[in-house]
């Protein structure tokens, strides 16, 4: 085993709960585990956490801080066994234990990766970061994918949260950075309230900048209206519904024309009355005035039996 780390029993007021050296997490206030509480409960810790050496009273906690968040909760023991680094070791390689210990368990998240790749532009050069660690986080290992991530930190704490948690996906995120600090605001309230999915989201953003652009205005601005008050506030709609009216609205005022004509397609095929094994389809964005009409059978017997009919009404029509 490594010399410079070693298990201990260490008393819980040594370690200082206080410190975030290296977290590498944006959520300072963690919510305990009800299942992780009931484990400790029962088995104690099985999996050790870690721990670093500052002086021979005080251990700054490297991974597992949940574990002994809850761990300390319980007030029925007052110390740990721990997986202690030493003083010695670099900080370098500290981090490195701290990254092969949460990849063991889970993936790391896009915010956790920016907030590792800063601490450790911190303590070693950008080559060594670049060679060993981007691709260890899955990254491509250049300078450019380096920039990109830590830019993801210019972003408002709120946005990171969410980042983190999952709530704004990856890609979305990315895009984020070219907004201004009021419409990336406007548009984490919408996609939080309406849980929207990850194409609902690149819709969304997507739709909005091009209006924006259009319009020569800002999107905070160009969804700030009693329609679209209406609709994200209706309190008979579920999320579902609104992210639907959102989306019509926005592809309404996206293309005004193609919008008209899809909702006059729509009335013209609700007049004709169409059987459930019959479909229209129009050409895509009403290109040209051409029709498709598609109609189902169960199997070929009964396509044959009705073809001759079919045949004979279109040679018909022809002359």
């Amino acid at each position: 085993m490594n010399p410079n780390l070693k298990f201990r029993n260490l008393d819980l007021a040594q370690i200082d709960f206080d410190d975030f050296s290296y977290s590498i997490s944006p959520e300072r206030e963690i919510v305990l585990d009800n299942k992780l509480n009931a484990s400790i409960s029962r088995h104690g810790i099985l999996h050790p956490p870690v721990v670093r050496e500052i002086n021979s009273d005080t251990y700054n906690i490297v991974a597992g801080r949940k574990r002994l968040l809850s761990f300390r909760s319980r007030q029925t023991e007052n110390t740990c066994t721990c997986l202690i680094i030493s003083r010695q070791l670099p900080e370098v390689d500290v981090f490195s234990i701290l990254l092969e210990e949460i990849q063991l368990s889970r993936e790391v998240t896009i915010i956790e990766k920016a907030i590792f790749l800063q601490k450790m532009r911190a303590i070693t050069d950008e080559k060594q970061i670049i060679g060993e660690f981007l691709p260890r986080l899955g990254l491509e290992p250049d300078s450019f994918s380096l920039k990109k991530n830590l830019k993801l930190l210019d972003l408002e704490d709120q946005i990171l949260l969410a980042i983190h948690q999952g709530q704004i996906t990856g890609s979305v995120a990315h895009d984020f950075i070219l907004l201004s600090p009021q419409d990336r605001m406007t548009l984490l309230k919408i996609i939080k309230s309406l849980r929207l999915s990850v194409s609902f989201q690149k819709k969304l953003l997507h739709m909005c900048r091009e209006l924006a652009s259009r319009d020569n205005t800002s999107i905070t601005s160009l969804l700030d209206n009693d329609e679209m008050h209406g609709i994200l506030h209706h309190q008979d709609a579920n999320p579902p519904q609104k992210t639907k009216n959102l989306m019509l609205w926005l592809s309404r005022k996206l293309m005004p024309r193609s919008s008209q004509a899809a909702e006059e397609f729509k009335r013209f095929i609700t007049a004709m009355q169409l059987p459930q094994n019959v479909s229209i389809e129009h050409t895509p964005f009403f290109e040209d005035d051409s029709i498709i009409l598609s109609i189902s059978y169960p199997n070929r017997k009964s396509l044959q039996n009705a073809w001759e009919k079919i045949r004979d009404t279109i040679q018909n029509n022809g002359n």
